[in-house]
């Protein structure tokens, strides 16, 4: 029998959670205006220069890559999303492996001469919060 006293709400997300949400949302917006503007669903080449990998043109092996690790990508930032809300572990770990290899993708492009700030600022954003003691907790990890 439950206890008339407990309550059954689950306590709400930090902020840092719902932070690193949207910084993920963000990614997600940025990667779908690259792919659209590829498959000329909308003008919004500016919007899709901002995405962390370029759609490289035409049907070439390197365009056809760049297309599937943007596609690859953005299942991956919709089920980090996912798993961030729903305070899974998992969630947790998508999205700090992910900002941090679109962080690293970054920097060889800004290595390359052709650097992707919107890209960085917005994973940077999102590996600061998710080292954040308080977002850190929420989802069990680094504990001892």
């Amino acid at each position: 029998m439950a206890d008339p006293g407990a309550t059954t709400a689950t306590p709400k997300n930090p902020l840092g959670v719902l932070v690193v949400a949207v910084a993920t949302a963000v990614r997600v917006v940025l990667i779908a205006a690259a792919l659209l503007a590829d498959a000329g669903v909308i003008r919004a080449g500016w919007l899709a220069s901002l995405a962390p990998i370029p759609v490289l043109p035409g049907a070439t092996d390197v365009g056809l890559i760049s297309r599937g690790l943007l596609y690859a990508m953005l299942l991956v930032s919709v089920l980090a999303i996912w798993g961030l809300l729903r305070r899974h572990e998992w969630g947790w770990t998508l999205s700090i492996i992910t900002a941090g290899v679109i962080l690293a993708l970054g920097i060889g492009w800004w290595a390359a001469g052709d650097p992707h700030y919107a890209s960085m600022l917005v994973n940077s954003i999102a590996v600061f919060y998710l080292n954040q003691r308080d977002v850190r907790a929420a989802f069990h990890v680094g504990r001892p």
